[in-house]
């Protein structure tokens, strides 16, 4: 079974949902109104926001202990309906922040939100949780910057470094270097499909990448890769009484995801068995609900391994949406 999930915002509503970064029990409040409005859509894989609370903003593990002890009923809750619909609750680390940092201050910085990300997702409860980070940047030699990478995260506490995933970058560290990573310290890979296509300088297709990125998980861990489209439209902006055509850049996501890639990719990854990918398209979870429907448009036979599929006949839930 493959699981389709979407990262914080939500667009299928006439007032869009957003996270408030303040006391954690008014994120809490706002995750129990996410978590209803996916369960009614049968979706059960979602990002949380890194401004879920303030003391997760401004690394506060001593605040976040004390709401978290302030918010035990409400908790409990939310624990009971991650139970009931078995969400897979995942939180992706500041870009721009990683292991490999030059500076010591910028390490401790990275191990102190992987800390209290952690910690946060264990309070939660939610089965195969993760945290999905990236290396960061090269800054000179490779080798070195890997080396620096590898003993930052055997210096994280064992029960922090548990929830850690890192993810190939579309112009730093790559698969391979993340393989590396996983031989020295086990941590698992998420790939990327999108940062893959960008940046392959070892050209490895993506069939063979699927399986190299799912051999990193262990046998009780369900993998999880992300997904997304490459933009091709144009930004039209106004210059004077002209319009100014502005490119997509490379890496830039699309609204929704080709549904055409995305049956390639069940294809090449059909007998791995169960997992879930992270659909990184602007149009959020009228993408996710959309892609439902293309799949059974137009490979009818991979549509039952996707948990929650769209249904033949009737209004669909997208076109409800919109």
């Amino acid at each position: 079974m493959v699981r389709l999930g979407v990262a914080v915002r939500l667009l299928g509503r006439s007032a869009p949902m957003q996270p408030h970064s303040g006391h954690l029990s008014v994120g809490l409040i706002w995750l129990q109104e996410v978590l209803a409005y996916l369960a009614a859509r049968r979706v059960s894989l979602y990002r949380l926001p890194t401004d879920l609370a303030a003391c997760l903003v401004t690394l506060q593990p001593d605040m976040l202990e004390r709401e978290l002890d302030a918010c035990q009923a409400l908790l409990e809750s939310i624990q009971q309906r991650i139970a009931q619909h078995q969400f897979r609750l995942t939180m992706h680390l500041m870009p721009g922040l990683g292991p490999a940092a030059l500076s010591e201050a910028q390490a401790a910085q990275w191990a102190a939100r992987v800390c209290i990300g952690a910690r946060l997702l264990a309070a939660l409860n939610s089965p195969h949780s993760v945290l999905v980070g990236h290396v960061g940047g090269v800054y000179g030699d490779r080798s070195a910057a890997l080396e620096r990478a590898a003993a930052r995260v055997e210096q994280l506490p064992v029960w922090a470094r548990r929830y850690l995933v890192l993810e190939p970058d579309e112009d730093g560290f790559t698969l391979a270097d993340l393989l590396w990573l996983h031989a020295r310290c086990g941590t698992p890979i998420v790939l990327d499909l999108l940062h893959q296509q960008i940046h392959n300088p070892q050209q490895i297709d993506r069939a063979s990448a699927l399986a190299l990125a799912f051999a990193s998980w262990q046998p009780s861990q369900r993998p999880k890769i992300h997904m997304s489209s490459q933009r091709t439209e144009a930004h039209l902006l106004p210059e004077g009484r002209r319009m100014r055509v502005v490119p997509p850049r490379i890496g830039q996501h699309a609204d929704f995801i080709n549904p055409f890639e995305f049956v390639e990719v069940l294809r090449a990854a059909q007998k791995r068995g169960s997992f879930d990918i992270m659909l990184e398209a602007k149009a959020a979870d009228l993408a996710l609900l959309r892609l439902r429907e293309d799949t059974l448009r137009f490979a009818a036979d991979l549509a039952p391994l996707i948990d929650g599929r769209a249904e033949a006949g009737g209004a669909t839930d997208a076109q409800r949406c919109f």
